[in-house]
């Protein structure tokens, strides 16, 4: 992990910290209307792929399903049968791989609607995001990590949803930052998980106003016919870089000054 970036941290876990999360929509507003376009064609490659690829397990992997005494046990108001009957459906061999797959294959494309927080963060500093940066995460380096965190959120979130809603709401909460330090600290998935987890309940309050917020916004794009989901699920992940910007911030001193005398000494011979 970046150790500047840890320093800070350790500092804002000293010390503490504001957030305001009205602050943190108006300024993902700011951001999103600058990279719209492109953080909206990365939700739309990442679906689009997903389902062609679920497609595919489908085929491999069918779930047998009777349709007409689904129908007839779905129109029976027995909510036991209706339980009955998922859990005998969900609990074949090929509905378990199907959907062991569907999982992989949904950790494998994450990278794609996460490459949002690097437009934002482009757009954020002046500089213009690109098309390539929608498979940035596929070749920086930090494919694995992020892989190995999307699974460990979904696994863990799942079951507290499934426990109880409360547990699942305090896990997604305290591992928003998770990705946003991959992908700008270079932490590791260890790093990510326990300074995303120490920076959220030092002020868990805030924290879990801004993933409210982000559920509503969620929720309105979905009310809008579905439609309104394509772009606001970008907007969201504009949040969570907002957040991480206001949490953890950036070291601005660093940016273009060392890189551009890195990059002289590294690649002019007369300067060596």
């Amino acid at each position: 992990m970046d150790k500047r970036v840890q320093d800070r941290i350790e500092e804002k876990l000293q010390n503490g910290f504001q957030l305001k999360a009205g602050q943190v929509v108006e300024k993902a507003g700011d951001i999103f209307k600058g990279i719209a376009g492109y953080a909206i064609l990365a939700v739309l490659i990442y679906f689009i792929t997903l389902w062609i690829l679920n497609m595919l397990v489908g085929l491999v992997f069918p779930i047998s399903m009777d349709e007409e005494e689904i129908q007839a046990i779905a129109s029976s108001g027995d909510p036991e049968a209706v339980m009955e009957m998922y859990q005998e459906i969900f609990s074949s061999t090929s509905a378990m791989v199907s959907i062991f797959l569907t999982n992989i294959l949904s950790a494998v494309l994450y990278p794609i609607l996460y490459s949002i927080y690097t437009m934002a963060y482009k757009y954020d500093y002046k500089k213009n995001p690109e098309l390539s940066d929608i498979f940035i995460h596929y070749k920086d380096g930090k494919f694995l990590n992020l892989f190995l965190v999307t699974l460990v959120v979904q696994i863990v979130g799942s079951i507290g949803l499934t426990l109880c809603l409360v547990p699942g709401f305090i896990v997604y909460t305290m591992w928003m930052l998770a990705v946003p330090l991959i992908i700008f600290a270079s932490a590791d998935v260890k790093e990510a998980l326990n300074y995303s987890m120490k920076l959220a309940f030092k002020n868990f309050g805030s924290f879990f106003v801004v993933l409210l917020l982000g559920i509503a916004i969620i929720i309105l794009g979905f009310i809008l016919c579905c439609v309104g989901l394509i772009p606001a699920i970008p907007f969201v992940y504009v949040m969570m870089y907002i957040l991480y910007r206001e949490v953890v911030g950036f070291d601005d001193q660093q940016s273009e000054i060392e890189q551009i005398g890195t990059d002289i000494y590294k690649d002019n011979p007369y300067m060596k």
